[in-house]
């Protein structure tokens, strides 16, 4: 490898990009960090961690961005006080629990908890 990985940014893509910054400031419980252009929003959702919300028809509806919380159970209630349907939690390998919800787009925002930590 020629270099080390310092961050990363998760792309979720939006053809209506009024209504998913509306959904992500709710789901966030704030506004973005940074919108350095017009039809992009950003969020730091962990030291060097971003998730960057890109006004794209083409690819609107078609992004997944996995969230890791410390307590699915509290996540998952936060998300039912904000009115967003969650799936069925799942259980994988006895190693992580995940929960997933849709976007106005329908793309997939998953939240998983790491169960090896606790």
């Amino acid at each position: 490898m020629a270099g080390t990985f310092n961050d990363v940014a998760a792309v979720v893509a939006t053809g209506d990009f009024a209504a998913a910054l509306s959904w992500y400031y709710q789901l966030m419980g704030r506004g973005p960090d940074l919108e350095p252009i017009e039809g992009v929003a950003e969020w730091q959702i962990a030291a060097t961690a971003w998730l960057q919300l890109i006004e794209d028809h083409t690819r609107a509806g078609r992004s997944a961005v996995r969230i890791g919380v410390d307590d699915l159970d509290a996540q998952i209630a936060e998300l039912r006080q904000l009115d967003i349907d969650t799936g069925e939690v799942v259980v994988i390998a006895d190693l992580v629990k995940v929960v997933d919800v849709v976007d106005p787009d329908g793309n997939e925002v998953s939240f998983v908890q790491d169960l090896g930590a606790y």
